[in-house]
């Protein structure tokens, strides 16, 4: 992919042209990420840090926070389940229960569990699962995406 940077100091507003032949995964990533602010703040022990949420293979409400799981570590960050659903969800976020947004591209398997609920192993091997009642949405979010990435 070729990239073209030109400061024009003259600009009242910046902004970004994108050229593209066929409108893939990678293209719409791009488009996401220049439309969103890309960190997000997280904190972990007293120390506040800022986090990438590509880096984040699901977000978890425990006793009213949330928290962002990363491969090996657990930051809790200011916004709620509901908030990071919203905002995140271009960037391939999606509520899975109550309590969890997982990142489809952080997952590896989906297995049948009981229950009609679904197992989603993840990038890391940790399970989380899909309740049957965010099933629906979850499989039609997957179907967007691939759909997404065959047609444009």
């Amino acid at each position: 992919m070729k990239i073209n940077r030109f400061r024009e100091p003259g600009l009242s507003e910046d902004y970004i042209d994108i050229h593209y032949r066929e409108y893939n995964e990678r293209i719409r990533r791009i488009v996401a990420l220049a439309g969103k602010e890309p960190m997000l703040l997280g904190k972990l022990e007293g120390e506040q840090v800022f986090l990438k949420p590509e880096e984040v293979y699901y977000f978890e409400a425990v006793d009213r926070k949330c928290f962002a799981c990363l491969e090996e570590e657990v930051f809790q960050v200011e916004q709620g389940i509901q908030a990071v659903a919203e905002k995140y969800s271009e960037l391939g976020f999606i509520r899975i229960s109550k309590s969890i947004v997982v990142n489809i591209y952080r997952v590896r398997k989906i297995k049948a569990d009981v229950n009609m609920k679904m197992q989603l192993v993840l990038d890391n091997g940790e399970k989380v699962i899909l309740n049957r009642s965010y099933k629906n949405d979850f499989l039609q979010f997957i179907r967007e995406r691939r759909n997404e990435h065959a047609t444009h």
